[in-house]
């Protein structure tokens, strides 16, 4: 199991889905529409993603505050959850939500935990080894966004920044396309995960603050006592 099942963990409305992960397929027509086609690769998205692969390559980690947007048909509106993450690259995480309150996702480099206090439940999964299929695993792992995806515009950006449409180059089952929003700093502002199901989740960062280390306690997790366990095999 890779860390696109922990995307799909960490939106606790979405676990049904977990083990078919919820990041695979094709997008809604409705969607992709304006957002892909057959123009010209424009050179100076590129060039903005080539900055991209540059920051977060060079990041060791971060602390932000996140808000988490899931979208799906099957929700009567979307579903808000927000916290801060800690990020250690490589394969380190942590998500420490406010809203829910209580819930948390780790993940240590070999291992993740999502708890969820209001259902008494914790799932366990292994990572894989790659770490790096999703699209939040751009954040984890060294990443080649240039050599890895179609890169493009994506629309939106009368109303702020330029986002960036990535289409990975080879089909994966995990997502149909990503859209990046970069910050000044070109390290992510917003990342948006289209699956075929019509849902999607976005994540905006705010308040980011590059670390070189966090404490090691961060990505650890003891269940509590009382807590039902669910294993998740991996695939």
């Amino acid at each position: 199991m890779d860390s696109c099942k922990i995307v799909c963990m960490m939106s606790s409305s979405l676990r049904c889905v977990l083990i078919s992960a919820i990041l695979v397929g094709t997008t809604p027509q409705s969607w992709a529409a304006g957002e892909s086609g057959t123009a010209p690769v424009p050179a100076d998205a590129v060039s903005e993603a080539r900055s991209v692969e540059e920051a977060l390559n060079g990041l060791r980690g971060l602390v932000a505050s996140f808000t988490q947007t899931v979208e799906s048909a099957g929700l009567p509106r979307p579903q808000l959850e927000k916290g801060t993450v800690y990020l250690m690259r490589p394969g380190r995480m942590r998500w420490e939500y406010d809203v829910p309150r209580g819930k948390l996702a780790i993940a240590d480099g070999g291992k993740s935990w999502v708890y969820l206090p209001e259902e008494r439940q914790v799932l366990v999964a292994p990572l894989d080894a790659e770490g790096s299929r999703s699209g939040i695993a751009l954040l984890l792992q060294r990443v080649d966004l240039v050599g890895s995806f179609e890169i493009s515009w994506g629309g939106g950006h009368e109303r702020g920044p330029r986002p960036l449409l990535l289409k990975p180059r080879a089909p994966r089952p995990e997502y149909d396309h990503l859209l990046l929003t970069p910050g000044p700093d070109h390290l992510v502002r917003v990342l948006t995960i289209f699956d075929p199901l019509g849902s999607r989740i976005t994540y905006r960062f705010d308040r980011l603050r590059r670390v070189e280390t966090l404490d090691d306690d961060l990505f650890r997790f003891e269940p509590p006592a009382g807590i039902e366990i669910q294993e998740i095999p991996a695939p």
